[in-house]
């Protein structure tokens, strides 16, 4: 029997508790009507993680230099990160960036540990619609 992942486990949960204590989101997601809000944040999901964790995180990866850990992470997935969280600027405010970079992190974590996108996916995905459903 498989022994279960606690940190995958741990990155389902921690958002539960966070959740409630952030600004809502831009409710013009939800104009086309909540269908439409998930299939879009859905579609975002996808493409960012094929972006960021596939593209840009997996080239670094194939780079010696960028396999080196820092602080329990590749620096593939501290460049990555970087470069994640900027790229939510032109649309959220600096005061998010951490926000974005952490959450990052985590994602370019499980892009390593499972040796590819489908876990950061489906977080991805998860973080999203939690934030449009649960956020205040």
């Amino acid at each position: 029997m498989a022994r279960p992942d606690y940190r995958l486990i741990t990155a389902v949960v921690a958002p539960l508790l966070i959740w409630p204590w952030l600004p809502p989101w831009d409710s013009a997601y939800l104009k086309g009507g909540t269908a439409s809000a998930i299939i879009l944040l859905t579609l975002i999901s996808i493409a960012e993680e094929v972006l960021f964790r596939g593209f840009l995180q997996g080239g670094l990866l194939s780079r010696d230099r960028f396999k080196h850990r820092t602080a329990g992470f590749s620096n593939a997935n501290w460049l990555t990160s970087v470069a994640f969280a900027s790229a939510h600027l032109w649309q959220h405010p600096l005061t998010l960036a951490p926000g974005y970079f952490a959450v990052s992190l985590v994602l370019g974590y499980f892009r390593e540990r499972y040796r590819g996108i489908l876990v950061p996916v489906l977080l991805h995905c998860y973080y999203n619609l939690g934030l449009l459903f649960f956020a205040a």
